[in-house]
């Protein structure tokens, strides 16, 4: 062995051996799989981006020898990886076709100027993302009673219709109905309100899903919520009751016939009409299981 020679089999004074054996020719012989950074030895992580598997190179770091010719590679057209052979489909996107390229000196400098983690990121890993964020968010927004995921406190019957009657416009008739009667005794009339409305209906389904056994009525800061600000310091009276009609009963004979049916309901509840200044009404009336009309009316 002569004194030249390093134990590796390599030229120690040249440095185109590696601690591997492997003969680098003066140049990188191998490429983070991940990031494709260039690294002289196969001893990952990668200081780059800190993946743990290397493989050989396939655009070496040319040698300073200016009469250098690199060797073609072949480069997907989709996403731009580089493969050494014309082996498709791509290992990175599986397009179908590669294209033969000799890289120059412009290519060479881009691909040692260094990758950012963001440009690991492609458009299947942002939309993943993306998707994960709004379910996270979604499933707390839930579980803080925010938002109602199907499945979660399912209400029994029907909100929109009782025995052929259209409920929104019962409701809308029991507005009516109670105002025309509270004007007859004298007593100004109640504003129908959209958040109000939002109230009474959350009640009035959480009532009739307790009674179901698939839910509960809302907590107050629930109600809160939906109320917004709308009745300032409170509501003045929540008032549910239920009522049953048999099969022929005139009072599901139309939307007006329900309500002035379900305004005797309220009135029974109530004890009659008082004047305590609230000006804001809300109702829901949601037909349950068991053939009732379940209703509630949030005054304020």
């Amino acid at each position: 062995m002569s004194g030249g020679d390093s134990p590796g089999g390599g030229d120690a004074a040249s440095g185109t051996g590696t601690s591997d054996g492997t003969d680098t020719g003066g140049s990188a012989k191998w490429r983070c799989a991940w990031c494709d950074k260039p690294h002289d030895r196969n001893d990952p992580p990668c200081d780059n981006c800190g993946h743990h598997k290397f493989e050989k190179a396939v655009v070496p770091v040319a040698p300073d020898d200016p009469d250098h010719e690199r060797e073609p590679v072949w480069v997907c057209p989709e996403c731009g990886r580089v493969h050494q052979k014309n082996s498709p489909p791509c290992s990175r996107c599986g397009n179908a076709g590669l294209e033969r390229t000799v890289p120059d000196e412009a290519d060479y400098a881009e691909e040692l100027g260094g990758t950012s983690y963001l440009d690991l990121l492609n458009a299947r890993y942002l939309v993943g993302l993306a998707v994960a964020l709004v379910a996270g968010a979604v499933l707390v927004l839930a579980l803080l009673g925010v938002v109602t995921l199907p499945g979660m406190d399912s209400v029994p019957g029907s909100a929109s219709e009782y025995r052929g009657v259209d409920l929104g416009e019962t409701e809308a008739a029991f507005v009516a109905e109670l105002n025309d009667r509270r004007a007859e005794a004298g007593l100004a009339e109640y504003e129908r309100d959209g958040n109000v409305d939002d109230a009474a209906r959350l009640y009035n389904q959480g009532r009739v899903s307790e009674a179901a056994g698939t839910g509960s009525i809302p907590s107050g800061e629930r109600l809160g919520r939906a109320l917004d600000g709308a009745c300032g310091d409170g509501v003045e009276r929540i008032t549910p009751f239920s009522r049953s009609f048999a099969e022929g009963d005139p009072a599901v004979d139309s939307p007006d016939a329900l309500a002035a049916a379900l305004v005797d309901g309220y009135v029974d509840e109530t004890g009659g009409f008082s004047d305590s200044g609230a000006e804001l009404v809300g109702v829901d009336a949601h037909a349950g299981p068991e053939g009732d009309v379940s209703a509630t009316v949030f005054v304020c």
